[in-house]
């Protein structure tokens, strides 16, 4: 044999024993080292566990207090807003003349309720109702406030009225 022949049977031994040495040794090691990474990975997210569940569970408390400030009773959302609007119109010395059905309007996946009441009094005591409905419950937003000032021509006195739109979306 010449040593041009030998050289390429050099090359293609060398070439076939990189490729086995490939194929059963370095693949295997590069499979396992992704392996290791991957269950590394899954280790520190177990680590963090505890961790996590004392932070729901501080926030479950601080849920249920807000929840318990809002004062809501398991009965419905108009219930509820009448009963809210009744407490602030006794403490703030507003009469409440009309609280109507809601009414529904659909759109698609979504329902949109509005619920319309009239309120009697002071200007600024029917604000303070009407920010009361707004922050301390989840009755939804104002969405429409008319004021409206009327003559009673008997005793010649005039009245502030508003008419209050609440929307919510369900």
């Amino acid at each position: 044999m010449k040593i041009d022949a030998k050289n390429k049977l050099l090359f293609l031994g060398i070439a076939i024993l990189l490729f086995a040495s490939y194929k059963l040794a370095i693949n295997k090691t590069l499979w396992l080292r992704g392996e290791y990474q991957r269950l590394e990975t899954q280790v520190e997210q177990f680590k963090d566990i505890p961790k996590k569940l004392s932070i729901l569970g501080q926030k479950d408390r601080y849920y249920d207090s807000i929840l318990g400030k809002m004062d809501l009773v398991d009965t419905s959302i108009q219930n509820n807003l009448l009963r809210t609007i009744n407490q602030e119109a006794n403490k703030n010395n507003i009469k409440v003349m009309d609280f109507n059905q809601p009414h529904l309007y659909q759109t698609g996946e979504n329902s949109l309720y509005t619920y319309s009441f009239n309120l009697n009094g002071d200007y600024t005591d029917i604000l303070k109702v009407i920010h009361t409905i707004e922050q301390k419950g989840n009755f939804g937003e104002i969405v429409h406030v008319n004021f409206e000032k009327k003559k009673n021509y008997k005793s010649n006195k005039y009245s502030l009225g508003a008419t209050v739109f609440v929307q919510q979306v369900k």
